[in-house]
């Protein structure tokens, strides 16, 4: 036990290098000139749309195996479809500053963000996101509503710092399984063609109150050190219901024979920790014990554990040029052995040269969801709990600002997976697999023309081939001032790009995970195509978009999911507008 202590002192103190800053988290600072979305003009619509396709939620504004490397290490449960959150980042401004986004489209789509920014005096801020999106949906019964709000706040006075954030989800999502047919795709527009299911559903629910206090007692605010508080309550609840009109569809029922059914489960966790930490120019280190309880609720029954872990976190840097931050985290008891850390890099090599890097590493169990459910249609309770390994490594090079180009690169190993296949949660299927994405891009200028190219290679390893090899988009755009008074600019574009076939996954609306199909299908390439125009006067921009104008090209009836084609085509127009003071 002795030398157990001793290893855990030496990983506080020498091993961990950086995760998040303690007292301040990352933050942009911004000035007067800045826009929503950090984009110049002819990039305004791309800041915040998302690529939309016809999966439940539109994808959550992505196509899921465009970023494999970047999703299976974020799923919380195997491959889970809702993995990233829309959080905010504290912006510093000397003025309070009010970010608007909207957009609004075909099918009755529309995306929000809004973000504010407040400094009261330096040692006092708080910081604020909502981002909504909405649509009638591109197929029948495939509306949904997905809502993200954020919120960060940060005081400190004498010797007393505290930072609190609150985030909250409601996501409610049609989920119709996808077409039934795809007879009609090629003669009539989408919304004709039929779907699996008319009548299901599933909402999801979010909480996550986070509060750290530090009270100082050796030093001042430049290098102090004290004790630390740390407390957290976490809540994630899903619910499908949907109400058969086919009995035949369903071969199974484990609850409701009839037809109806109503899935539920939510798992609530609370914990409460302590420990120290040290503050300095250079340097910022803390480390609590904590104490952790969760229950997991599931029609009814309820499961519940204590545990006992370990977290720190360590900011370094050497000078302005280069950081480093850690987050660690280590179980002692309920879940014991389970580790979790996180590194960054940051380093500006020269005035337009800067290179990032992250590796990031998971050993833990399998969540309650995959560990014991009981619906309708499924259900399973295993006992005998192995751990699943997560390694990602990632980097990127930029050379240049407005002018640039970046190389970067993104690698994900997991070893003793759980997915779902076949109908059941498997971990002895796959073993090791491995994905990847080396990524070129860049912002070149010639007079009143940019160029934006982009090209993704993907790598990954025999047994989970499930991203296309190869996708490039290039956006070309012309800008220029229009009027004697030149306040009016304009910009006009297009996107042209292509992407290779790959093997896709298959979406289980009934719980919510992507799993690997039994009869792998291979989408065709497909070539993409969009135009856009903007327009600006100070701090108003507009823009106007035609999306997948390449679907009148491709063949309608490609699937980028076995159930699911390609997005049909899209116009939709938005603003920003940012407010100072």
């Amino acid at each position: 036990m002795k030398y157990s202590f001793v290893f855990l002192f030496l990983l506080f103190s020498f091993t961990l290098v950086g995760q998040k800053e303690f007292f301040f988290q990352e933050m942009d600072s911004i000035k007067i000139g800045y826009r929503s979305g950090g984009t110049q003009l002819d990039s305004i619509d791309a800041s915040f749309i998302g690529q939309l396709t016809l999966r439940p939620g539109a994808g959550f504004g992505q196509l899921y195996e465009n970023n494999l490397a970047e999703n299976t290490f974020l799923s919380p449960a195997g491959l889970a479809y809702i993995s990233s959150e829309k959080r905010v980042t504290p912006k510093f401004s000397g003025l309070p500053y009010l970010g608007f986004q909207y957009a609004f489209g075909s099918y009755l789509t529309q995306n929000l963000n809004v973000e504010y920014h407040q400094f009261l005096n330096p040692n006092t801020h708080f910081h604020f996101r909502y981002n909504r999106r909405t649509s009638n949906g591109f197929l029948r019964n495939g509306d949904y509503t997905l809502n993200d709000l954020d919120f960060k706040f940060y005081h400190a006075k004498n010797r007393f710092t505290t930072h609190f954030e609150g985030y909250y989800a409601a996501h409610d999502i049609a989920q119709n399984g996808g077409i039934a047919s795809d007879s009609l795709l090629k003669d009539f527009a989408i919304e004709f063609t039929p779907v699996i299911k008319d009548q299901s559903r599933s909402k999801v629910r979010k909480l996550d109150l986070k509060w750290d206090n530090y009270l100082r007692m050796v030093g001042d605010s430049a290098i102090g050190s004290g004790f630390k508080t740390k407390h957290q309550f976490k809540i994630r609840g899903r619910e499908f219901v949907e109400q058969l009109l086919d009995l035949s569809a369903v071969d199974t029922f484990f609850i409701d024979t009839n037809g109806t059914t109503r899935d539920q489960y939510q798992t609530a966790k609370f914990s409460n920790g302590a420990g120290v930490y040290f503050n300095s120019p250079h340097f910022k280190v803390d480390a609590t014990v904590n104490y952790q309880y969760w229950r997991n609720q599931n029609l009814g029954v309820n499961r519940d554990t204590n545990e006992v872990y370990l977290h720190s976190n360590l900011w370094t840097s050497l000078g302005a040029r280069l950081s480093l931050k850690n987050e660690f985290y280590f179980n002692l008891i309920g879940a014991t052995g389970e580790i979790k850390n996180y590194s960054n890099l940051n380093f500006k090599m020269l005035r337009n040269l800067t290179i990032k890097g992250k590796l990031n590493f998971e050993n833990l169990y399998p969540t309650p969801f995959q560990r014991f459910h009981t619906s309708n249609y499924y259900q399973w309770k295993i006992d005998d709990l192995e751990m699943q390994q997560k390694l990602q490594a990632g980097g990127a090079l930029k050379f240049g600002d407005t002018a640039f180009i970046e190389a970067s690169v993104l690698w994900t190993s997991i070893n003793n997976g759980r997915y779902f296949i076949d109908e059941q949660w498997r971990q002895d299927t796959l073993d090791l697999v491995s994905m990847g994405a080396l990524q070129l891009k860049g912002g070149f200028q010639l007079g009143q023309w940019s160029f934006y190219p982009t090209a993704t290679l993907r790598f990954n390893s025999a047994n989970f081939n499930y991203q296309p090899v190869f996708s490039t988009m290039n956006r070309i755009s012309f800008q220029t001032k229009l009027f004697e008074a030149q306040k009016l600019g304009i910009a006009l574009g297009a996107d042209v790009g292509f992407q290779s076939g790959y093997n896709v996954m298959e979406y289980n609306g009934v719980l919510g995970v992507m799993q690997l199909p039994s009869n792998p299908l291979k989408t065709e390439s497909l070539l993409r195509l969009n135009a856009f125009m903007a327009l600006s006067i100070d701090e108003f921009r507009f823009f106007l978009k035609a999306e997948n104008i390449s679907s009148f090209i491709n063949d309608p009836e490609t699937r980028i999911d076995t159930n699911y084609p390609i997005m049909p085509f899209l116009i939709r127009a938005g603003i920003t507008w940012d407010f100072f003071n």
